[in-house]
């Protein structure tokens, strides 16, 4: 694996629950060193600049439907299974439509994972909802494994 780790929080905190991708590589970031931290509103074009040359992209966006509201989900190496994340928060066009024109573009990073934590709503206001609040700890945790485990392939190539 080649070039540097990236984690991309998408979201926007002042539309509740929308504002967890923010929050998880907040505190994932303040655990990690070496790694290009991003807040992104999740406009397709920006996550691909983001990504584009990274040797491992994170991506931490809330996820809506299909389990319940705190639930941790992550989607890893597989572009295409990343590209089911269903419709996030407050932004429109979202992950999926990112990864589709990037596979188009050629622009991908070596690696792409995709932690999801499954939200209520993204209503206007700031703050989580008590469940989403509670899987930050937990979404946090699945960032580190990954970073941790994308650094040691990363190593091991270097050897």
């Amino acid at each position: 694996m080649t070039g540097h780790v990236v984690l991309i929080g998408v979201g926007n905190p002042w539309r509740g629950d929308d504002g967890v991708g923010w929050a998880v590589v907040d505190a994932a970031a303040q655990q990690l060193s070496d790694v290009e931290v991003v807040r992104s509103d999740g406009e397709p074009a920006r996550l691909i600049d983001a990504w584009t040359g990274a040797g491992l992209a994170v991506v931490v966006d809330a996820v809506r439907g299909g389990a319940a509201p705190g639930t941790v989900q992550v989607w890893d190496g597989d572009p295409g299974a990343a590209r089911s994340v269903g419709a996030t928060g407050s932004h429109a066009l979202g992950i999926g439509e990112a990864i589709g024109l990037a596979l188009v573009l050629g622009r991908l990073p070596a690696r792409l994972a995709v932690v999801g934590v499954h939200i209520e709503g993204a209503s206007h206001g700031d703050g989580l909802s008590p469940l989403v609040a509670a899987a930050v700890d937990e979404a946090v945790a699945r960032v580190l494994e990954l970073v941790q485990a994308g650094s040691r392939a990363t190593s091991s190539a270097v050897e």
